[in-house]
């Protein structure tokens, strides 16, 4: 009777096939759980512990380790905790107790600090590792990382987001160009099938996929529905959605000194508080030749030249960031952002430039630590805001661009209470 019952619906559903559905950045306002609530928190980095350039990714399986840190520039010794809560996919709270997606227990003080030294700008330096003995995750899906004063959870000072993952799918994909010719040499597809014959009498609107690129979180792309069905391989091959911009080799800054000037920094100025820096201003790129060179896809990396330890030597700056529009005239109806990991890849007041009548530019200014960060500038218009032509008229899109695509397969089973993450993978465009 089962397999009867089963057998009607996979017909069912075999119907369906070319059909698909997009979820992208317009079918409404994403939440966003990467958000910092007091003003003296700054740097925040949750990453795989030894590689910064990661993606806070925690295997169920292997449990391998989460590194936390976050400077407080209030600069007293503050008692802070952290805690867990295990979200849907779409960022909404499982409402589940702890206990059942956690083994231990799910508020912990954080006892790892230091002091900063020699740098101007004084900070206290924290730091931190998950899983570990006291607290381990038990269930795979979306979790939120907390983290607030004195043990009390309404005094929030950050939350981050990080994932755990479940090995259930095979995931096989690849980049190629789109199909539409007005997109082939600007754009980019991305094309991926799905092994999913570890599950069992499954449909195939209980998985989910979404994609993103680089670290642009809140402007992934998402994909309900296969394009086609082969037994267990779920196919997604539309030419509607898995679309996105190339864009180009971002830009970069190189902050590891503030005593010898690098290539893109205009000058220095010395203050009671600490050092100003001024970028060189930045112009549109739009007509500027393709040129391939190995970045950091919009993130950035804490580090020093001068051999100090990064973590609580390494200074503080106020940088100053310019960009100068056509003609040095306002661009009227659209909104100018500084995007990157440097601005918590966030399109909204704390990211976006103003524009100085003055000096016919536009100017935005990021109190950063010393290290090397790489960024972009996104144009959207304000009233009709089109994801796909963000770098359109400010960095240039080109297919041959190298950019990173982080893939996550979501699991909803019968029954089930919240959304599993069952799958995860990453492809590169034209890798070096």
């Amino acid at each position: 009777m089962l397999d009867k019952i089963y057998n009607g619906m996979y017909k069912h559903w075999l119907v369906l096939l070319g059909l698909t559905i997009s979820i992208g950045a317009k079918a409404g306002t994403k939440i966003n759980p990467d958000k910092i609530y007091d003003s003296n928190i700054k740097t925040v980095l949750i990453h795989p512990l030894g590689n910064s350039q990661g993606l806070p990714v925690i295997s169920l399986d292997q449990m391998n380790a989460l590194e936390i840190s976050f400077d407080d520039l209030k600069a007293q010794q503050k008692n802070y905790y952290y805690s867990v809560e295990l979200m849907n996919e779409d960022w909404t709270s499982a409402n589940l107790s702890p206990f059942d997606y956690l083994q231990g227990f799910n508020q912990n003080r954080i006892t790892n600090f230091s002091i900063s030294s020699i740098a101007i700008q004084s900070y206290y330096h924290y730091k931190f590792t998950f899983p570990n003995s006291n607290c381990r995750p038990t269930q795979s899906g979306n979790y939120i990382m907390k983290v607030y004063k004195d043990a009390n959870p309404n005094q929030l000072i950050f939350t981050q987001r990080f994932y755990v993952t479940e090995n259930q799918v095979s995931i096989m994909s690849f980049i190629q160009e789109p199909f539409d010719g007005n997109l082939s040499k600007t754009h980019q597809k991305v094309q991926l099938s799905i092994d999913a014959k570890k599950l069992s009498y499954f449909l195939p609107d209980q998985l989910k996929v979404q994609v993103i690129q680089n670290y642009r979180y809140n402007d992934g792309l998402s994909a309900a529905v296969p394009s086609f069905i082969r037994g267990t391989i779920l196919e997604y091959n539309s030419e509607q959605n898995l679309i996105f911009p190339s864009g180009k080799e971002v830009r970069w800054l190189d902050l590891q000194s503030l005593r010898l000037r690098s290539d893109r920094v205009s000058k220095f100025e010395s203050t009671s508080t600490g050092t100003i820096v001024y970028v060189k201003p930045d112009v549109p790129r739009v007509a500027t030749p393709y040129f391939r060179f190995k970045d950091l896809n919009g993130n950035f990396l804490i580090a020093n030249s001068e051999s100090l330890e990064s973590d609580d030597q390494n200074d503080y700056a106020t940088v100053v960031f310019t960009y100068i529009p056509p003609n040095q005239v306002p661009l009227i109806g659209q909104h100018l952002y500084l995007n990157g990991t440097l601005a918590n890849n966030k399109l909204d007041a704390s990211s976006e430039m103003s524009f100085n009548p003055k000096l016919g530019m536009y100017q935005k200014s990021l109190l950063l630590k010393q290290g090397y960060y790489s960024y972009s500038y996104i144009l959207r218009d304000n009233i009709d805001p089109d994801p796909l032509q963000d770098f359109n008229e400010t960095e240039g899109d080109h297919w041959e661009t190298e950019n990173a695509y982080s893939i996550f397969v979501y699991y909803r089973p019968p029954g089930a209470r919240h959304d599993h993450l069952i799958g995860f993978s990453t492809v590169h465009s034209n890798q070096f």
